[in-house]
């Protein structure tokens, strides 16, 4: 059988350690890893430290250096694009070279928490063209519990709304975006698996290119985290509503 990457991207408190740990890795194709390579999250302006507004008025005023600061982004970019090649090779090899049963390397990949990153999309598959993406989804209302319990991106209903639909939107965009990765590409949501956890792991094995196993829901009722369920007031949940509308009538929430 084939080697395979497959990513697990969640915004954050959206059940994405329990899918992974809980739910997949008993497969027994499957190796487990985190991929926390920095430069899944980082931009080149991260990375370089740019202020691109004082670079841009720079450049207008000495136009000799517009060249030099596109030759600094572009070999940024080609560099991250090389390492994460490298750092995807190395994995791959000391993961599965020696163990012909798992054929499978799962990566968690968090968009980052207390405060949530943007992944690039972008970059990883120009490092890696084979990548399968798995796109967990979880009703941002749910996960606002989690958010306030541990006192982050300030328990505000509007920072929190914001970063799921920006964060979930750009990996949802960058497939529509690219169609050439679309069959690379699965959402999950949080919410169908609660309701139906075999048929969608029978779906998601069927993307990962492996058989379902029973193990999988064995311990489906393992949870990590606090699950903590205080009561949402009526204006947060009109706030996060108000704001995230769109995407959440696309996810089926609305």
């Amino acid at each position: 059988m084939k080697r395979q990457l497959v990513g697990v991207v969640w915004w954050p408190h959206s059940g994405g350690r329990w899918f992974c740990r809980t739910l997949i890795k008993p497969n027994s194709r499957i190796h487990e890893t985190a991929f926390v390579h920095p430069w899944l999250f980082y931009t080149t302006d991260m990375t370089l430290e740019l202020d691109i507004t004082a670079q841009v008025h720079k450049a207008r005023s000495l136009p000799e250096l517009k060249p030099h600061l596109e030759a600094l982004k572009t070999s940024t970019d080609k560099g991250r694009e090389e390492g994460l090649k490298h750092y995807f090779n190395f994995i791959s090899e000391k993961y599965l070279g020696r163990d012909d049963q798992e054929t499978h390397i799962l990566g968690e990949m968090c968009l980052g928490s207390p405060i949530p990153r943007f992944m690039d999309v972008k970059a990883l598959y120009n490092a890696y063209p084979d990548f399968k993406l798995i796109h967990l989804i979880r009703n941002p209302l749910e996960s606002f519990n989690s958010f306030t319990s541990r006192h982050e991106l300030d328990s505000d209903p509007v920072k929190i709304a914001g970063s799921w639909l920006s964060q979930n939107a750009a990996i949802r965009k960058f497939f529509e975006k690219n169609t050439q990765f679309e069959k690379q590409y699965l959402p999950v949501i949080y919410e169908n698996l609660q309701s139906d956890s075999e048929g969608e792991l029978r779906r998601v094995c069927d993307f990962i290119g492996i058989d379902f196993e029973n193990q999988m829901i064995e311990s489906f009722n393992e949870r990590w985290g606090r699950n903590t369920k205080p009561e949402i007031s009526e204006d947060v949940r009109e706030t996060i509503i108000e704001i995230a509308s769109k995407d959440l009538k696309i996810y089926g929430y609305l």
